[in-house]
C-alpha cells in the first residue's frame, strides 16, 4: 500500500482506515515507539482487552502467533496482533520461512503489526528485507531514519521549553555534539540539565557540566586533539578513556572513521566532489554534518599526512587483532605516530 512519513501516519491513525500489516522501525527509535503504541491504541484502545490484543517479544512461539493471527475480533472491530523486538538474529532458515507464512496469512478484521523499538537485525539480512517487501505491497511501512540537525535542535528547544528553559541554537547543536543525535538520550539529558540549570537559559557551561558525552564525542575530541598537534590534551582524554574503561577496539574503530570522514571530504574537495555527493555516495544520509567537522578539524594538515594516518590505523588495526598487546601501551603508541604525522604534515 504505501510508505508513510510521521504526518502522514498520523493522518493515517486518525482516519482508522488500518492495513492488515504495519512494519515500524529505523534509527529513531523514539519515533518507532511513539507510533507503534499510538497505532496499537488506535486499534485496540487504551485499555486492550486480552480477547482482542495480543503481544509477543523476543522469544516467539510461532503455533501461539499463528493462532492469534486467526482469532475472531470479540466485541471489537479489529484483532491487534503486536511483535515487539522480535529475535529475528536468532532465526534460522525454517524460522524465517514460518514468520513469512503467518504475516502473509493474516485475515480481514486482524491488524499485524511488527514494531522494532529497541534493535535491529544484523545477523539475518533475510527476514526484514521480505517483510519490508511484503509490508510494502499489502500494508504500510513506516521507517523513521536520523533526523537532521534543524529538526534535532526543534526538538531540543521544544523540550527545554517543557522544562521552563530556553536553549540558544548553538548550545541545543553543542549538546548533540557531546550527547549523540539520539532522541531518547537527548530528551533525558535537556530533562536533567533543566532541573539543575540555575538561570532560565540553558548555557554552554550548564552543558559541558552535566551532560553525559558519548564514547564517539570523546574520540572525536581526541582526534581534534591530534590533528590540531594538541600532545597534551590528546594524552589527558586518552587518559579518561581508560580512567571509565572504555572498549579499545571501540575507541579504535571510530578513531579511525573519523579519519576516513576527513580523507573523503579532502579528497572529494580536491578532485571537485561536493559534499553532498559525497554524502550520498557513502550513506551519511543526515550525518553529512560530520563532513563539515571533519574539514575543519584538518584545514591544517595536509592530504599526504591525512593519507598516512590511514595508513597507520590500517596497520594498528592488523595488530590489534593479530597479536597479544597492553591496550593502553598500544593506543599511547598510536596516539604518539599519529600526533608525529600530523606535525610533519602542517600546513
Amino acid at each position: 500500500m504505501a510508505v508513510l512519513t510521521d504526518k502522514q501516519m498520523d493522518k493515517h491513525i486518525k482516519e482508522k482506515n488500518f492495513a492488515k500489516i504495519y512494519l515500524i522501525y529505523g534509527d529513531e527509535q523514539m519515533y518507532v515507539r511513539k507510533y507503534t503504541d499510538k497505532l496499537v491504541t488506535a486499534v485496540a484502545g487504551k485499555t486492550p482487552s486480552d480477547f482482542n490484543f495480543h503481544s509477543f517479544g523476543d522469544s516467539i512461539n510461532f503455533d501461539e502467533l499463528a493462532a492469534s493471527v486467526q482469532i475472531v475480533p470479540f466485541m471489537s472491530e479489529y484483532n491487534c496482533v503486536l511483535v515487539s523486538d522480535a529475535a529475528f538474529d536468532e532465526f534460522n532458515a525454517n524460522d524465517n520461512a514460518r514468520f513469512a507464512d503467518i504475516y502473509k496469512a493474516v485475515p480481514d478484521g486482524t491488524v499485524f503489526i511488527v514494531s522494532l523499538p529497541s534493535i535491529k537485525p544484523k545477523k539475518n539480512t533475510t527476514v526484514l528485507p521480505a517483510l519490508k517487501k511484503y509490508a510494502d505491497k499489502n500494508g504500510i511501512v513506516c521507517e523513521f531514519n536520523t533526523l537532521t540537525q534543524n529538526e534535532l535542535v526543534k526538538f531540543i528547544a521544544k523540550w527545554a521549553n517543557a522544562n521552563g528553559k530556553i536553549i540558544s541554537q548553538v548550545n541545543a547543536t553543542h549538546l548533540i555534539s557531546l550527547c549523540g543525535r539520539d532522541l531518547n538520550m537527548l530528551k533525558n539529558e535537556i530533562d536533567k540539565i533543566s532541573a539543575y540549570a540555575k538561570g532560565e537559559e540553558i548555557s554552554c557551561d550548564d552543558i559541558d557540566k552535566l551532560a553525559t558525552v558519548t564514547l564517539e564525542a570523546k574520540v572525536f575530541a581526541l582526534s581534534d586533539a591530534v590533528l590540531n598537534d594538541n600532545a597534551q590534551k590528546a594524552f589527558n582524554t586518552l587518559d579518561v578513556l581508560f580512567y571509565q574503561q572504555e572498549k579499545t577496539a571501540d575507541m579504535l574503530y571510530i578513531l579511525t572513521k573519523a579519519y576516513i570522514d576527513a580523507y573523503r571530504i579532502r579528497v572529494a574537495d580536491e578532485s571537485g566532489i561536493t559534499k553532498t555527493e559525497v554524502a550520498n555516495k557513502f550513506n551519511y544520509k543526515n550525518r553529512a554534518f560530520v563532513l563539515d567537522n571533519a574539514k575543519k578539524a584538518t584545514k591544517r594538515v595536509s592530504t599526504q599526512a591525512l593519507r598516512k594516518s590511514l595508513e597507520i590505523l590500517l596497520q594498528a588495526d592488523t595488530e590489534f587483532k593479530s597479536v597479544a598487546i597492553n591496550d593502553r601501551m598500544f593506543f599511547e603508541k598510536l596516539i604518539a605516530n599519529l600526533l608525529l604525522t600530523a606535525e610533519r604534515g602542517r600546513v
